[in-house]
């Protein structure tokens, strides 16, 4: 009977911390991710990647939403709290920014290089 219960608690400890490193990882990813998008969108259209990120917060929300409720869901894991919720909103939406401002200073210093060579 005891080892019937030690499994059962180190299955649910284990399935506690597959959801939880879902919510802690699955929104970098998502951000990385969506920030590509913005990327290559803003590319396709001719402008450069440069100025500040163009993501809103709201647009964090749905893509967090849209992903996270939709992968816990096919574990059989509770949905998202209302804190885990903002949380994965805002881990989103900061490493969609600062892959956004990443991405404008690879290209600032892509067109720095090539203009020094062309200069010599």
């Amino acid at each position: 009977m005891k080892r019937e219960n030690v499994r059962g608690e180190a299955k649910l400890l284990n399935g506690e911390e597959r959801r939880r490193r879902i919510i802690e990882e699955r929104p970098l990813a998502l951000g990385v991710t969506w920030a590509l998008d913005s990327c290559a969108d803003v590319t396709r259209s001719g402008r450069r990647v440069e100025g500040g990120w163009p993501g809103t917060v709201p647009e964090a929300r749905m893509r967090v939403l849209g992903a996270l409720t939709r992968e816990l869901a096919a574990q059989g894991f509770a949905p998202l709290s209302q804190s885990e919720l903002s949380a994965a909103t805002s881990s989103v939406y900061d490493r969609a920014r600062r892959e956004w401002q990443l991405a404008g200073k690879a290209r600032v210093s892509k067109v720095s290089s090539v203009g020094a060579r062309a200069a010599k």
